[in-house]
């Protein structure tokens, strides 16, 4: 069975909102994600036996290089994800 409702664009629209984390936290993050010990790369070319090691990786990593300055500046959307100068 399938049920199709519509929603009006406002609730379905992308609000704006705020994050406040302390810079103690981000830095304990930073560090323990430094500190990974990954496991050994997957032995198969499919995802069958999960997310590829190197797609973790390459996301552990990205938020080494968001400038968090643009992101609690309000900067939205990819601009703010650029890598460091």
């Amino acid at each position: 069975m399938s049920v199709t409702t519509e929603q009006s664009a406002a609730a379905s629209a992308i609000r704006p909102f705020q994050v406040d984390v302390a810079d103690e936290a981000l830095e304990d993050l930073r560090r323990r994600i430094e500190a990974t010990n990954w496991p050994e790369k997957e032995t198969v070319a499919d995802q069958s036996q999960g997310v590829p090691l190197t797609l973790m990786q390459e996301l552990a990593l990205l938020g080494d290089r968001v400038r968090l300055a643009q992101v609690r500046s309000g900067t939205e959307g990819p601009a703010a994800l650029h890598d460091r100068d």
